[in-house]
């Protein structure tokens, strides 16, 4: 009977114990948020969120800001004394860190694939999910807004936009923005770069068309099989909708491209069509494959990467461009890209053997340019990773000039990256997270130079 009684009293103590540690323990449930220094210059946000599921243990998910990675589940979250660990070990990503309960913070390292950094994390009420753009143009405007539409005959497919207009324009100059690469609306990014330039230009008297792209918004075709020179045709056919609006003067209309627009605008200026002028915004002058093959290498330098790492992706995406620009089919094209990386995703696949990279990396930009004969801007930004200025600008100049263009400016825009903003790394994980979308000073750049070649 003793015994029982000293049995029944040690499971009561060691239940009182568990329940007072328990109680006694920080609730780190909520979310928590830190940066990590990635390079000397490129930090990305880290968020937690933690939480208990029914049965009471901690589940948490991981959100990487930058990269626009949220919710991803943990396979371990475990918090013991002042102790948290969390932990993906299928891939091989882990946070440990030890909890301050006087400044409810943690501090630790997190570790992707053997390599630490330094994470500090404080609870905070919400993840941030974007910044705040001061430039963002705000209804009602100064001037007039009108949903177009127009057809490519070349292909038979609507292209719907928006032309801005100053307020009873007749015989006005105009432009037209076109845009980059990837599935861009009439607005060019998901932070409105063709929103603000739009705004700007039409305040300061000119028309603007901004459409989106074929395949994507309220435009039709086929966004997955076009290429380059099928973007092309879509802006002429833009180009000629403007020659018959009265709010036009068809002598006055030019061509504001950005990156892969850059390359467009003066393959369409160089077939004629009465381009009055044109710029290249985060200009591309190299061919293809070397621009994209700079691009590898200039980012993956800014993210920190070990040269023989750096010069390894490279060549083997230089394998991947010498395969996709051969004029096979596509099964032809994807047994050979897996002859070089039997391991490659399918996702990644796909991607390389669709028309518009076979027809990208082949593209040389100096034979259109070498046609040009209207004004040309071409600006980018010092920091740019994507189309590096010094590597792109001399080759537009050089090609321009050899064509007779004497109507010719460069401009390198001091500490701008790629989308024109006032940058610190010229990263594109930074793109979403700077308050600014376009440098003001760039912007009146521009202006001056379009209202010089209108006037």
């Amino acid at each position: 009977m003793k015994a029982r009684f000293l049995t029944l009293m040690t499971v009561v103590t060691l239940t009182f114990s568990l329940a007072y540690n328990q109680n006694s323990q920080a609730d780190v449930t909520g979310i928590w948020l830190g940066k990590v220094q990635v390079t000397e210059q490129l930090k990305m946000r880290f968020g937690y969120v933690i939480s208990r599921d029914p049965s009471g243990e901690l589940k948490s998910t991981l959100n990487i800001l930058e990269q626009k990675a949220f919710d991803i589940p943990m396979e371990k979250t475990l918090f013991t004394g002042d102790s948290l660990l969390i932990d993906l070990s299928s891939k091989l990503i882990r946070y440990a860190g030890t909890y301050d309960k006087d400044k409810d913070c943690f501090t630790g390292y997190y570790t992707q694939a053997g390599k630490s950094f330094a994470l500090d994390l404080v609870r905070v009420n919400e993840l941030p999910r974007g910044v705040e753009r001061p430039q963002t143009p705000q209804r009602p405007f100064p001037y007039t807004e009108e949903e177009v539409s127009f057809v490519n005959p070349a292909g038979g497919h609507l292209l719907s936009g928006t032309l801005t207009s100053p307020v009873q324009a007749s015989g006005a100059p105009a432009v037209i923005l076109v845009a980059g690469s990837g599935k861009n609306d009439r607005n060019g990014t998901a932070m409105g770069h063709f929103l603000l330039l739009s705004d700007f230009l039409t305040r300061n008297g000119f028309v603007v068309l901004r459409s989106d792209k074929r395949g994507v918004g309220k435009s039709t075709g086929n966004y997955a099989e076009a290429t380059t020179e099928d973007f092309a045709s879509d802006v002429s056919a833009a180009l000629n909708f403007l020659k018959i609006r009265k709010e036009v003067d068809p002598k006055k209309i030019g061509l504001v491209g950005h990156s892969e627009g850059s390359l467009i605008a003066p393959m369409v200026a160089s077939a004629g069509g009465d381009v009055a002028f044109i710029v290249l915004l985060g200009a591309v002058g190299m061919k293809g494959d070397e621009l994209l093959l700079s691009q590898i290498r200039a980012m993956s330098v800014a993210a920190g990467k070990a040269p023989e790492v750096i010069d390894s992706i490279v060549n083997l995406n230089r394998n991947y461009y010498r395969i996709v620009s051969q004029n096979v089919s596509k099964e032809e094209k994807a047994g050979s890209i897996k002859k070089v990386n039997p391991g490659i995703s399918d996702k990644e696949l796909a991607q390389l053997v669709k028309p518009w990279i076979g027809y990208y990396v082949t593209t040389d930009p100096s034979v259109y340019l070498q046609k040009v004969n209207c004004p040309v801007l071409a600006a980018s930004g010092s920091r740019d990773l994507q189309c590096v200025a010094d590597e792109n600008l001399p080759l537009i100049e050089k090609a321009l000039k050899a064509g007779g263009n004497k109507n010719v400016k460069i401009y390198k825009a001091s500490e701008l990256n790629h989308l024109l903003q006032t940058s610190t790394s010229g990263s594109p994980l930074e793109y979403d997270q700077i308050p600014e979308i376009i440098s003001p000073s760039l912007m009146d750049y521009l202006l001056n130079w379009l209202k010089a070649q209108v006037n």
